[in-house]
């Protein structure tokens, strides 16, 4: 009997959480990944301090430049929020001096200004956020709603480790109301695999379409480029970024791409996981996570999702109170043994100063390094299946632009709107910069960058070049939320 990369991984035993991971590495001259790309939103709760979550350079000092390959610097120093991430520098991309700007802005009534607890919708929406926490966001889809309308695949998957509250989901329908996740691997199964899904035979022979495809690319592209020649610079710009994005997706003429599959899909409709959405404890966050994971890599690989979104807990469990090493940190001599992650060591950190500093500080950031260790978990079950769709032998994971953020981003408590921890990993090197450590502002000036034009450029590697604008209605017209974040894009 055969064994999957998948398999194989698992009876390896490979990817326990704490350990260091291997991600895959093509070997020098392979052709790069080709399969269709996909996209997956992760969160994570708690803020973070973007001082401790940034790599360094061998001295411990800021990166020195604004674009700087992160094979060059490291996570591994003292409390180093991303030190599990080391192995997977090639494939990551860390965004520091993003911000959720437009949730300061206030255009109408009926609005929250800050960003705290209540905004996490606006993080996939770009939407300015309801004062009234259990409200809506007033027609805003999130991205993954809109890509996956685009894409057309069977199923929009939406997971999280723990039921949570109807104000903390990532994402929202075309009304702008929450889309309730999944916390059951079983139930998240069930909504990509009916229970009579047969996947393909794959022993019959693929039908090859790039000669057709190639020769439809031609006349669309002699069909635009007459256009382009009677436009203005900008609108030509545009068009001439579409065909050339249009090029890297079509097969070369003899590049016999098409229809060469490497893989298989192997699952069918009664692979039911067998784990179910009881956490137990902290020890159970990284089993659920991975069945979740899985779950959403097996429905990438047999086309039957293209989007999905996965919250791994929010700040209402308790879980990270009982990590070993936070436990270890002294918060509990400092705030007594009935202490929780959030409402103590979070709430805390931005006033403390002295040892009480010093202590917070240790069990902080060793609950945002257990999340760390987390999404590597769910890159490792992504770079372990074979994408049957890619000719070239890629991964899931070289084929899904996977966006890791917090629900809020560095200082204290309702005042979270700048300086956002994102991290763009695995696909979207056709048109967006992998291993790269990016600065995008001056980190202590009072610029800013809005997140909008990160979710641009995803909708960009994603295909969809006709997106300029994504976010809130009233800022369409904004120049500073428009467009793709350039420093990012290839």
């Amino acid at each position: 009997m055969s064994l999957s990369r998948r398999d194989f991984a698992r009876l390896l035993g490979l990817g326990a959480l704490g350990a260091a991971v291997a991600p895959s590495i093509r070997p020098a001259g392979a052709q790069p990944p080709m399969g269709p790309m996909r996209f997956l939103a992760i969160r994570t709760p708690h803020g973070v301090d973007r001082d401790w979550w940034i790599p360094r350079e061998s001295d411990g000092s800021d990166p020195r430049g604004t674009d700087v390959p992160l094979s060059d610097l490291s996570f591994d120093y003292d409390m180093a929020i991303l030190r599990p991430l080391m192995d997977w520098r090639h494939k990551i991309t860390v965004l520091d001096g993003l911000d959720t700007q437009c949730v300061k802005v206030g255009t109408r009534s009926g609005l929250y200004t800050n960003h705290g607890h209540n905004e996490q919708g606006t993080m996939l929406t770009g939407a300015q956020a309801p004062s009234n926490r259990e409200g809506n966001f007033d027609g805003h889809p999130s991205l993954d709603f809109v890509l996956h309308a685009r894409l057309g695949a069977p199923a929009l998957l939406t997971a999280c480790v723990e039921p949570t509250g109807t104000w903390k989901c990532m994402s929202y329908d075309d009304a702008g109301r929450f889309r309730t996740p999944q916390a059951d691997p079983r139930a998240l199964f069930r909504t990509a695999f009916p229970e009579g899904f047969v996947p393909p035979d794959p022993m019959e022979p693929a039908v090859d379409y790039s000669s057709g495809e190639r020769r439809i690319f031609g006349y669309d592209q002699r069909a635009l480029e007459a256009l382009q020649g009677r436009l203005g610079e900008v609108e030509a710009d545009k068009l001439q970024r579409h065909l050339a994005a249009m090029g890297a997706l079509t097969p070369a003429a003899g590049s016999g791409t098409g229809g060469g599959f490497v893989g298989a899909c192997e699952t069918s409709g009664t692979d039911v996981p067998e784990v179910s959405q009881n956490v137990g404890d902290h020890t159970g966050v990284g089993r659920v996570t991975r069945a979740q994971a899985e779950v959403i890599a097996r429905a990438f690989a047999c086309g039957r999702a293209r989007c999905a979104t996965l919250q791994i807990l929010n700040d209402y469990p308790n879980y990270y109170t009982d990590i070993p090493e936070v436990r270890s940190s002294g918060a509990p001599e400092l705030f007594g043994a009935a202490y929780r992650f959030h409402e103590d060591l979070v709430h805390s950190y931005w006033g403390a100063s002295g040892p009480e500093l010093d202590t917070i500080r240790r069990g902080y950031l060793a609950g945002l390094r257990w999340a760390t260790g987390n999404f590597a978990l769910v890159l490792e079950v992504l770079d372990s299946i074979v994408d049957p769709l890619d000719p070239n032998g890629g991964t899931v994971l070289d084929n899904t632009i996977v966006f890791w953020h917090n629900e809020f981003g560095h200082d204290g408590h309702d005042n979270q709107h700048t300086r956002h921890p994102a991290i763009l990993a695995g696909g979207g090197g056709r048109t967006l910069k992998l291993g790269r450590y990016l600065r995008l502002r001056d980190i202590a000036g009072t610029e800013r960058v809005p997140h909008n034009k990160l979710l641009v450029s995803i909708a960009h590697a994603m295909g969809q070049t006709d997106i300029d604008f994504f976010g809130d209605r009233d800022l369409r017209d904004r120049p500073e939320f428009r467009g793709p974040l350039e420093p990012l894009m290839v």
